[in-house]
C-alpha cells in the first residue's frame, strides 16, 4: 500500500469513528500520548511503539501527557470542593 493509500485509510477511519480526519503524523502523536497516559510506568513504550530513535521525542509525549495527567488530577479536586461547597 502506497503512503497515500496508508494515509487516506487512517483519515477515513479516523473519521467514521471519532469524527474528525486525522492525518498519519498526529495519529502518531496521539498513538505516543495515549501510551504515556495510560502506560506512564513504561516509558519505552511509545518509543518502541513508533520506533522513535531520539529519545526527545518520546520525552515530548510524555511531558504532554503528564501535563494533561495532572490537569485531569487537579479537575477533579475542584469539582470535589466546590461539591462540598454548596
Amino acid at each position: 500500500m502506497s503512503y497515500g493509500g496508508v494515509q487516506f485509510r487512517i483519515m477515513k477511519t479516523a473519521l467514521s469513528t471519532v469524527g474528525v480526519a486525522v492525518n498519519p503524523h498526529l495519529f502518531r502523536t496521539c498513538a505516543a500520548s495515549t501510551a504515556a497516559t495510560r502506560a506512564g510506568s513504561n516509558p519505552h513504550l511509545a518509543t518502541a511503539l513508533l520506533h522513535h530513535t531520539d529519545p526527545a521525542v518520546t520525552n515530548q509525549h510524555y511531558n504532554r501527557a503528564s501535563s494533561m495527567t495532572a490537569a485531569s488530577s487537579l479537575r477533579e479536586v475542584m469539582q470535589k470542593y466546590a461539591k462540598n461547597e454548596t
